[in-house]
C-alpha cells in the first residue's frame, strides 16, 4: 500500500545487497563449513543457482530459531496447498507425480492437459534437483535433505519467490559495506548471480496492468523496483509476474485471475492427436490421400523448421484463426487432397507463408474451419462436464468431506470456465 503519492519512474523499493540471498553466498557458506570440517573441495560444487537457493531455504527451515534469517523464514507460507505440484509431489522422492490418494487423483484428473504436462515436468526437475543436491553435499560431508516434503516446500519457495537480477550501474561502483559481519551471507553478491531471494519483496501482489522496471544497481549495490505508472496514497502497488495465462499462473504460483487478458485455449494436444489419427488412417489406407504417413512427419518437420509447430492457441474475442494454427492446418489439409504431391504442397505452402501466394483453396479453407469448429465443440462439451464435477466437489467440501484447498479448486474452476468460454466463441470462427 502506498503511504504517499508515488510518481511514474520513481523507485518504489530498494533492497540492499546484504539482504539478498544468492547462490554465490550459499556456495561461500558451504565452503566455509567444509573448511571447518577439514574439507575444501570447491571444484566439487556443482549446484545450479536454483538448487543452491533451495538447499539454503531447506537448511534455514531446519534450524529455525538459530538463524539470522528466522524473521524472513517466518514470513514464508507454511505450505503451498494451492500449487498443484505441492499436492501431487508425494511423500517420498520420486520423478513421477503421485496420484494415489483421492485428493491427488481428483487434481490430476481435473487439471487441463497442458497444465498437467507442466506439473509433470516440474516434478522431474524437482527430483533431479533433490538428487543433485544430495550427491554434492555428500562430498562436503554435509547432511543431505532427508525430509522430502520440506524439500518440496523449499523448492516452491524459490520457484514462486525468487527475483531475477538485471545489471544497471549508477555512479561509481562500490564494494560491500566494510562494517558488515564477517559472514558469507553478508559478502558481496557475484556478477554471475542472476537470481536471489529477498525479504518482503514476495509480499507484492501481481497485477496484469502493473508496469515496473527491476534491476540490481551495481553502483549503489541495491536491488531496485521502479514503477512506470503513478500510484496515489492509499492505493495498492503491484508488480507483474509476466503476461501469462491462468494455467501457467496456477502451476507456477498457485493462483488464477478472474480477469486475465492473457488467457487462451491451447490446442497443441488436439493437433498432435489429430496428426496421429491422420497417420494411422494413412497406414490402414482409410484415407483417400496419396501421401504416406512418413510424409506427414515431413510436413511437421517443415513446420518446425519455420518455427510454426506448437503454441496453437485461440484467444477470447478473436475474429479469425491465429496464424500458427492456420499455417499448420493449411499445410496438412492441402497434402491430404487426393492426387496432391508432397513436394508441390510444401512449395505452394512456402509461397503462401512468404505472402507470394495468398490464396487457399476453398476446399482446404472449409476443412480447416470444420476441424476447428468440431474440435472446439468437443472442448466445450468436455469443459462443461468438468465444471459440473467441480461444482459437485465444492458442494461436497462445503459439507465437510475430504477437502483440498478450496482456493485450488476455485482456480481450477476459473481455468475451465475460461476454456469453455473461448471454445464456445471459437466454434464459429
Amino acid at each position: 500500500m502506498a503511504t504517499r503519492n508515488i510518481e511514474a519512474d520513481e523507485e518504489m523499493i530498494r533492497v540492499p545487497e546484504h539482504m539478498l540471498m544468492t547462490a554465490s553466498k550459499v556456495r561461500r557458506e558451504v565452503l566455509a563449513r567444509a573448511s571447518d570440517n577439514g574439507l575444501v573441495q570447491s571444484s566439487a560444487w556443482r549446484l545450479s543457482e536454483h538448487q543452491a537457493l533451495v538447499y539454503w531455504t531447506y537448511d534455514q527451515r531446519s534450524k529455525l530459531g538459530l538463524s539470522v534469517w528466522d524473521t524472513y523464514v517466518n514470513t514464508l507460507p507454511r505450505d503451498f496447498s494451492s500449487v498443484p505440484l505441492y499436492v501431487l509431489s508425494g511423500t517420498e522422492p520420486a520423478s513421477s507425480l503421485s496420484v494415489n490418494t483421492d485428493a491427488e487423483k481428483w487434481v490430476a484428473e481435473h487439471l487441463p492437459h497442458s497444465v498437467l504436462l507442466k506439473v509433470t515436468e516440474q516434478q522431474e526437475r524437482l527430483f533431479n534437483d533433490w538428487t543433485c543436491t544430495c550427491e554434492v553435499l555428500i562430498k562436503f560431508n554435509i547432511e543431505s535433505p532427508v525430509d522430502w516434503r520440506r524439500y518440496v516446500w523449499a523448492w516452491l519457495v524459490v520457484n514462486t519467490r525468487c527475483i531475477h537480477l538485471g545489471r544497471h550501474t549508477t555512479g561509481n561502483q562500490q564494494s560491500a559495506v566494510s562494517s558488515q559481519p564477517n559472514s558469507a551471507v553478508f559478502q558481496p553478491i557475484s556478477d554471475h548471480d542472476s537470481m536471489a531471494l529477498a525479504p518482503l519483496l514476495d509480499l507484492l501482489n501481481h497485477n496484469c496492468q502493473a508496469r515496473v522496471s527491476t534491476y540490481f544497481d551495481t553502483g549503489r549495490r541495491q536491488f531496485v523496483i521502479k514503477t512506470l505508472r503513478r500510484y496515489c496514497k492509499g492505493e495498492e502497488a503491484f508488480i507483474s509476474y509476466g503476461p501469462h495465462d491462468n494455467g501457467f499462473m496456477l502451476a507456477e504460483y498457485g493462483f488464477a485471475l478472474a480477469e486475465n487478458p492473457h488467457c487462451a485455449l491451447e490446442l497443441d494436444c488436439k493437433v498432435e492427436m489429430w496428426i496421429s489419427t491422420v497417420k494411422a488412417n494413412l497406414n490402414t489406407r482409410r484415407a483417400r490421400a496419396t501421401i504416406k504417413s512418413t510424409d506427414v512427419d515431413a510436413l511437421v518437420d517443415v513446420l518446425k523448421q519455420h518455427g510454426l509447430w506448437g503454441d496453437f492457441t485461440l484467444f477470447s474475442g478473436s475474429a479469425e484463426l491465429p496464424y500458427r494454427l492456420q499455417a499448420a492446418m493449411y499445410l496438412v489439409f492441402a497434402a491430404m487432397k487426393p492426387g496432391a504431391g508432397i513436394k508441390g504442397v510444401i512449395s505452394q505452402w512456402e509461397r503462401w507463408q512468404r505472402g507470394e501466394n495468398t490464396s487457399v483453396s476453398e476446399e482446404v479453407d472449409l476443412a480447416v474451419k470444420n476441424w476447428v469448429s468440431r474440435t472446439c465443440s468437443e472442448v466445450a462439451e468436455h469443459s462443461s462436464k468438468l465444471l459440473d464435477n467441480i461444482q459437485a466437489k465444492q458442494n461436497d467440501d462445503a459439507r465437510g468431506s475430504e477437502c483440498l484447498d478450496p482456493f485450488l479448486v476455485h482456480c481450477i474452476r476459473l481455468i475451465w470456465t475460461t476454456i469453455n468460454k473461448i471454445a464456445i466463441e471459437s466454434t464459429s470462427l
